[in-house]
Order: C-alpha cells, then sequence, then structure tokens
C-alpha cells in the first residue's frame, strides 16, 4: 500500500492520500444514498468524488 501513496521520485504523496480517502468517502456515501435516497446526499456524494479526483488532475497541470 506504501508504493500506491509514493510519488514517482519515491516520497510521500499527500495528495494521494487525501483522494484515496475521499474515494472511499463518495463509495461509503452513495451506498447510503442508494439505500436511504435522501436528495442531499447526491451532492455529497458528488463533492467526494470531485474531492477524490480533481487535485491529482489540477496538480499535473500546475507543476507543469
Amino acid at each position: 500500500m506504501s508504493k500506491f501513496l509514493e510519488d514517482n521520485q519515491g516520497n510521500q504523496s499527500s495528495i494521494r492520500l487525501m483522494s484515496f480517502i475521499s474515494l472511499f468517502a463518495a463509495i461509503g456515501s452513495g451506498y447510503i444514498t442508494l439505500t436511504n435516497a435522501p436528495q442531499d446526499g447526491v451532492m455529497i456524494t458528488f463533492a467526494f468524488l470531485l474531492g477524490a479526483f480533481a487535485p491529482k488532475a489540477l496538480q499535473k497541470y500546475v507543476e507543469k
């Protein structure tokens, strides 16, 4: 698991860890939304998914 959280130079990447946690939070909140069907759950799940994928994509453009 620690290799997954390292960047190309072998340094620990906190952005990868935060994205990984946000992805699991999106999966969990998505499951709760599907089983209980609250309207606000869709926005919360979308926010977690955005938090999982947007920072890493943004980081690639900023580092160029």
